[in-house]
């Protein structure tokens, strides 16, 4: 095959990664197959992925891109990565076929490394599936449900079109990971997106090949306002990590925000997932939810280790601990005020808002104070090292709030992280 193509990789390391996805954002203009800018400049990075620009051969530097090809982590193979070619053609511009478009970026990924060619505006095929999960139906969404799943996370975030993931990552032929609906009554009652990531390193049991392990990177978890407290995220997140080991991922990640008290009931106390590593102002974007710097944990959800375990067979713990009842906690601040950074005991209690939207809604210079004194606590607490902490759990005390952090030893990384120091 003769190619008159050329892929660029766009590098997601300098200092003008932002800058050219705006430039690639206004060459492809509006359009509802792109995926959302802050997705693009920190989670496709994050995940393993990346971006390619191409050209015709032999144009000049500054000619016209003629399309851009977004590489999503697909699998694993015995030679190599795979991944999910997501292919956007530049405006009118005539452009080559599939198999020549595969090739030039195949040509341009390290040895063993391919592409599966996928365009999202082609016509596409969802097998829906239904499962009871703690009471409630969820499974793989159909066409009309993957439609409404974008209606609901702009009724819920109020992001404007260009922050919403498109419809099309629902279907089969995307390859994103893992998209699960849940269902009351027949109709849509929440969703859950993920994506395949590559991690380092092997871990028993895992789908790798030359040091990268096949993980999932858990996305976007959102449940109906009117229908929340019934489980239902709970519920899509069970059955996320059920089809996750089944698929040989053992390994589930996701951001999340540290004061939001519900996500942290559910994430820590409730699943068994854990975080020692955060990173303020993560994301640039501000919605309804995010009105103050959009700081966040990197959660870990390993799914082979004995909380984890607990949890996905029905013993696990359900409520937040009394802090007041529990002598190895040390309380490290009191609302957004009085932080202390030299605790050294078995535990440590960080307080966090009651009601975190409603407090940025109400108070915005309250939020930002909130915002500063957590930032400042985690970021002296957390880590792996010895003398540092991992948030396990949350705890309440009258109407207080708290993330609760566990000192890094052995039996710490055995029982929560699933291995041995």
């Amino acid at each position: 095959m003769t190619v008159s193509l050329c892929a660029t990789r766009v590098d997601a390391g300098a200092a003008d990664w932002p800058a050219r996805l705006r430039e690639m954002r206004r060459q492809l203009g509006d359009r509802p197959t792109l995926l959302p800018h802050h997705f693009l400049e920190v989670v496709l990075p994050k995940i393993g992925g990346s971006l390619f620009a191409l050209k015709d051969s032999g144009a000049d530097k500054g000619s016209a891109n003629k399309g851009y090809a977004f590489l999503l982590p697909r699998d694993v193979s015995s030679d190599g990565a795979v991944f999910t070619l997501r292919f956007e053609r530049a405006g009118g511009t005539p452009v080559a076929g599939a198999e020549e478009i595969s090739e030039v970026v195949d040509r341009a990924l390290p040895p063993g490394d391919r592409t599966v060619f996928y365009r999202p505006e082609a016509a596409r095929h969802f097998n829906p599936t239904h499962e009871i999960i703690e009471g409630i139906d969820c499974g793989r969404p159909e066409a009309a449900e993957a439609a409404v799943i974008r209606t609901m996370q702009q009724s819920i975030w109020h992001s404007p079109p260009e922050g919403l993931y498109p419809s099309d990552l629902h279907c089969d032929e995307a390859g994103t990971g893992c998209s699960l609906v849940a269902r009351v009554d027949g109709a849509l009652a929440g969703f859950l997106l993920g994506f395949y990531s590559f991690g380092r390193g092997q871990s028993e049991g895992c789908k790798e090949t030359g040091g990268r392990v096949l993980q999932l990177e858990s996305q976007l978890l959102a449940v109906a306002p009117e229908l929340r407290g019934r489980g239902i995220g709970q519920a899509l997140k069970l059955l996320q990590a059920r089809h996750a080991l089944a698929a040989g991922i053992e390994r589930i990640s996701w951001t999340a925000d540290p004061l939001l008290f519900a996500n942290a009931l559910l994430n820590f106390t409730r699943l068994g997932a854990v975080a020692w590593e955060f990173q303020p102002n993560l994301y640039p974007f501000r919605n309804e939810l995010n009105r103050v710097p959009a700081s966040r944990f990197n959660l870990l959800w390993p799914l082979r280790s004995r909380r984890a375990q607990m949890a996905l067979t029905g013993a696990g713990q359900t409520g937040p601990r009394e802090v007041g009842a529990d002598p190895e906690l040390t309380v490290v601040n009191r609302a957004d005020g009085s932080p202390d950074f030299d605790a050294a005991s078995f535990g440590v209690a960080i307080e966090i808002p009651a009601d975190w939207v409603a407090l940025q809604r109400a108070d915005r210079t309250a939020a930002l104070r909130w915002r500063d004194v957590t930032n400042r606590l985690l970021d002296r607490y957390l880590g792996l090292k010895p003398g540092r902490y991992v948030i396990v759990d949350t705890g309440v005390c009258a109407s207080r709030r708290y993330l609760i952090g566990e000192r890094v030893d052995d039996r710490l990384l055995e029982e929560r992280i699933g291995r041995t120091g």
